[in-house]
Formats: structure tokens, sequence, C-alpha cells
């Protein structure tokens, strides 16, 4: 079996290289039923973890540590083979997949200007691949977003919005949607792709997330 299980926060990582988890994602999309690649963040850890409905609501995700602060607090046994995942590495070879296969794939983002700049990342590499793409800002509600998506029937949902759209999709949206795989990497995709660097913020977030981690192990422990 490829990759390792980690428990954090009460989210049970799956811990994989870039390899491994292309490997993962390939073999889900031949699955008939929707399966869910969640990017988790340093500022979502804590947010998961509290969010008792989505805790009984995991079937088919699949939680991914998804920037350095989250990689950090990874036992160092597994951190290795987690900080080698790079999300955009990920999402382009997955689109590659996509291409090679003549499958769909579809972009949601808060905005148009996200959606651009993502869009024209992954057009520069794959000219010919079916993609698709829709923002909240153009699209309003929910509802319409899931419409627009079903419209399409993409193979691969990838979505780069703010924390809060992305818990509301992982705990309503997702089983309304006619997706195979949705890749949910919130801002992680956008930041990578514009190169924006976050060093201090994911140095001082780690730190955060590993005083928290004991204090929510001290808590389970009692509990």
């Amino acid at each position: 079996m490829l990759g390792s299980r980690v428990t954090l926060f009460g989210i049970p990582f799956s811990i994989y290289n870039g390899q491994q988890l292309y490997q993962v994602s390939c073999d889900l999309l031949e699955e008939p039923a929707l399966y869910t690649m969640f990017f988790v963040t340093g500022d979502q850890c804590r947010q998961i973890a509290e969010a008792k409905r989505l805790q009984k609501n995991m079937e088919r995700i699949c939680w991914i540590p998804g920037d350095s602060a989250v990689q950090s607090i990874v036992p160092k046994r597994y951190r290795h083979l987690a900080e080698d995942c790079s999300i955009r590495q990920y999402i382009l070879k997955m689109c590659e997949y996509a291409t090679d296969m003549g499958l769909d794939v579809c972009v949601l983002m808060d905005d148009e200007e996200s959606l651009k700049t993502v869009f024209d990342n992954i057009r520069k590499v794959y000219p010919y691949l079916q993609l698709h793409g829709w923002s909240f800002e153009k699209a309003k509600t929910s509802e319409n977003i899931v419409n627009e998506i079903n419209s399409v029937a993409p193979e691969i949902l990838i979505l780069g919005v703010n924390s809060g759209e992305l818990r509301h999709y992982v705990e309503r949206g997702r089983w309304m949607t006619n997706a195979r795989l949705c890749i949910c990497v919130g801002e992680g995709l956008l930041d990578e792709m514009t190169k924006k660097k976050k060093w201090f913020h994911n140095i001082t977030m780690s730190r955060t997330l590993k005083r928290h981690l004991r204090k929510y192990n001290k808590r389970e422990q009692k509990e």
C-alpha cells in the first residue's frame, strides 16, 4: 500500500511523496464514486478539528499536508515524503494525465483575476487540455456554480477558493457535483503559481501549530 497515515488534530492525514500522490489520484479516477483530495494548510487545521459535522462526513476524503507549516508537524520519519509534495507540480501532473486521457478539468476560484492567473499557467503548459473555469465573483451563488460544473461534467474539479467555501463544499456541495476527483487546494495553488513568498507566515504558523497540537493532544488524553 502506498503512503502512510498520520493523525494530527484528529485529521487522518495521508502522507505521500509527489509521485505516490499522482499514482493514487489516477487510480481514484477509475472509480465510479467521487473522491476528494484536500490539501490542508496551517490556518485550516484547528478549523477542521473543531468542525464536528465535517469530522462525521469524511467519507472518501484524502487529507494531504498542504503547506510547510503542516508538513513541519508531521513525524520526522514521514516528513521527507510530505515535503516532496508540491501543489503546483501535482496539479500540472494531473492536467498532463487529463490531456493524455481526454478528460475535462474544471477550475473554481474566488474571483476572475485569480481564475485568469491559474488558467494562463495551466494553458501555457497544456494548450490542448479540455479546461473550464468559473469564479464565485461571477457566479454569485453556490447553486449556480454546481449547475455550471454539472453542465460540463468534468472528471477533475480543482477548488482554489477560500477556507469557508472549501468547508461548505466538503460538508454539503461535493455530493451535488458529478466530478470523479475533486482537488481542494484553497489559496495554495494561486500562491505557488504566482510564486508568492509566505515563509515568515509559515514559520510563525509552524510554531503556533506545534503549540496547539500539544494542547490538543493533552485535551484528547483527558477525554
